[in-house]
């Protein structure tokens, strides 16, 4: 499926929570955001570049003139490296669960 076709059906089919003070483009769709204090946030997204699809988590800021912007930290990989990333996700949740 090429990005624009998959963006048409992430946007029918998912509940998205699309961060309203990012400007969106062609080449990703916002699927979320966390709040991580009043300036920053991390924002979830999947976009295309050259031909290839990717998912990341980066936190974004906002910057004295209210603008926001994205910096160096986060993550940014390719979608067969999904189902690798999800069973970490998954060892993250047992770790944090035994903590209760």
């Amino acid at each position: 499926m090429d990005f624009s076709e998959l963006k048409k059906a992430v946007r029918k089919q998912v509940e998205l929570q699309e961060p309203e003070f990012i400007k969106e483009n062609d080449e990703a769709l916002n699927v979320g955001f966390m709040e991580m204090n009043a300036t920053q946030k991390l924002i979830f997204s999947i976009s295309t570049f050259k031909g290839k699809k990717y998912f990341s988590v980066r936190t974004w800021f906002q910057a004295e003139s209210g603008e926001w912007a994205p910096t160096k930290k986060g993550i940014n990989l390719s979608f067969d490296k999904f189902e690798d990333f999800a069973k970490m996700v998954q060892v993250f949740a047992q770790a944090i669960a035994l903590d209760k």
